[in-house]
């Protein structure tokens, strides 16, 4: 904007100079063609340099657009690295889980299937059908692990560990196939 404004108050200028003095004389005739020139030359030269100006600018700013994007991708693509390894992390020691600590693995394995929800949000029109199908399957295991009793636990435990297995890596393909 700023530049915009240079060169329009350039060209103003050139306007009015070159409009301003009107020789009256064959004397002066001569001198004031060599002011016009001289003046053409100088608004010429104004325009230039504000062009030039622009120009630099402009590449400046796409450099750090570019430079902002590349930093921006490089943060997401961490960002997405980093959540697959925690949820691959926090049902990675579920076998350490003994009846009674099963509010604990309930606890977590909710937490671990928000995030898992957040990833298929993501990937809204790029899932897989069967992924939502999966989805709501591994549910119902974790309502069985709810209710397991310390005869079925460790079944109901494995079942949902498989299918939570199952619906991680679909989302994986997925969202890798983006």
């Amino acid at each position: 904007m700023k530049n915009k404004s240079i060169i329009l108050a350039a060209l103003a200028s050139a306007i009015l100079a070159t409009g301003c003095k009107q020789p009256n004389t064959a004397d002066e005739n001569t001198t004031g063609d060599t002011n016009v020139t001289s003046t053409t030359e100088n608004i010429k030269d104004g325009v230039t340099n504000a062009w030039e100006k622009t120009k630099e600018v402009t590449t400046n700013a796409l450099a750090d657009v570019k430079e902002g994007t590349t930093n921006a991708w490089a943060n997401t693509k961490y960002a997405a690295t980093n959540a697959w390894t925690n949820i691959k992390e926090s049902l990675g020691a579920t076998e350490d889980y003994t009846y009674d600590k099963k509010d604990a693995f309930v606890t977590g394995a909710q937490a671990d299937l928000n995030a898992l929800d957040q990833k298929i949000q993501a990937l809204s029109g790029n899932a897989d059908a069967s992924l939502h199908d999966k989805r709501a399957a591994l549910d119902q295991k974790l309502t069985d692990v709810k209710n397991a009793t310390q005869d079925n636990w460790n079944d109901a435990k494995t079942a949902f560990e498989n299918s939570y297995a199952d619906v991680k890596n679909s989302v994986k393909q997925d969202w890798d196939a983006r």
